[in-house]
């Protein structure tokens, strides 16, 4: 059985971080001395004293092995990884529906609110606010749940596999370094999920509480959390007295801002997918100016959209920009249709001449 270890993640990270140029190299030597700790269970021993002694980016022959040795294991690692993955793929499959959406995506970087067992199941509850996933609260409930080591700060990463009838998911986790290590075996587990609604990420000029109720979709279903349970409220009983905000005999909070941390919803709304909304092609030479700038991304969205389709008016209008600075998107535009093979030969010379 393969695990990524924590040792084995920081030879990966850091031989990424500093590539073998020689630029970086006393960065890296300086990096590779302050963090020895952290590399003993995999580097090499003949590695580790030059480390020490700060010789090893001044020995070639040393330094060459070094090198191979590096990059064999970061080959290792991603082989190996990209087979775990797979593998992880397969099992998430064997899951309960409900699950398999949430395991398919990362809990990386998700607060831990609280993880308990109840009787033989036990239930984690996960902040995605600032992780990698459009849900915004996971509620996970594995079954005939057996765990050990604990859970702390936020998750970090894991690794799911199987023994006989039973499933094991390792979670590293930490508040910042070192890190906790948990373990918990289960023969299935279930999710509910909750997002933000679309005016709490994009708020534009809503200040108030009443602004933001008005502003939330009236036909989706609400939600709080309460004691690790997905509850939910009615909009028509929210209310906003001098004590405080509340969902019917629930208070949200003392503050609008207190209160909207409180509230999410049932279905997901892109909150930026006005951004995708096309621009007329008969307009898209001026919008590329507009002093709004959701019309300005909307435009440039439209003409990477359109492609091929919009060349003529990319390459009028890269002939009139003076500079990238202007807009980096300009630059951007110009590289992407140069790629497409759409830009004139006076376009390329002006914005290409590197």
């Amino acid at each position: 059985m393969f695990f990524l270890t924590r040792e084995r993640q920081e030879v990966f990270n850091a031989a990424q971080v500093y590539p073998f140029e020689e630029a970086f190299d006393a960065e890296f030597e300086n990096h590779l001395y302050e963090h020895l700790s952290l590399y003993v269970g995999v580097l090499p021993i003949k590695f580790q004293q030059e480390i020490i002694e700060r010789t090893l980016f001044r020995n070639n022959t040393l330094m060459e092995e070094f090198e191979e040795w590096c990059n064999v294991t970061i080959e290792q690692f991603t082989t190996k990884s990209h087979a775990i993955y797979d593998k992880r793929k397969a099992l998430v499959e064997c899951f309960n529906p409900s699950a398999q959406t949430v395991f398919s995506q990362s809990f990386h970087d998700g607060e831990i609110l609280n993880a308990a067992q109840q009787g033989t199941n036990f239930t984690l509850l996960l902040d995605m606010s600032g992780g990698f996933t459009v849900e915004s609260i996971v509620q996970l409930v594995f079954q005939n749940a057996q765990t050990e080591g604990h859970l702390e700060g936020y998750y970090v990463y894991d690794e799911l596999i199987k023994i006989e009838d039973r499933f094991a998911l390792r979670v590293l986790s930490s508040f910042g370094s070192p890190y906790a290590e948990w373990t918990i075996s289960f023969t299935d587990v279930t999710a509910k999920y909750l997002y933000r609604p679309a005016v709490y990420i994009e708020p534009g000029e809503i200040a108030t509480w009443d602004d933001y109720v008005m502003a939330l979709n009236q036909d989706d279903k609400y939600y709080i959390v309460k004691d690790m349970h997905f509850v939910e409220i009615d909009l028509a009983n929210l209310s906003q007295k001098d004590n405080g905000i509340y969902a019917g005999g629930e208070l949200l909070g003392d503050t609008f801002e207190e209160a909207r941390e409180r509230i999410y919803c049932a279905t997901y709304e892109n909150p930026y997918a006005h951004f995708s909304e096309p621009i007329p092609t008969d307009e898209l030479s001026l919008a590329m100016f507009d002093l709004d700038q959701n019309i300005r991304v909307r435009a440039f969205n439209t003409i990477f959209a359109l492609g091929e389709e919009v060349a003529y008016i990319v390459n009028d209008t890269l002939r009139k920009v003076e500079s990238a600075d202007e807009n980096m998107y300009f630059g951007i535009m110009a590289s992407h249709f140069d790629q497409l093979g759409c830009l004139e030969d006076d376009v390329k010379l002006k914005w290409l001449r590197e």
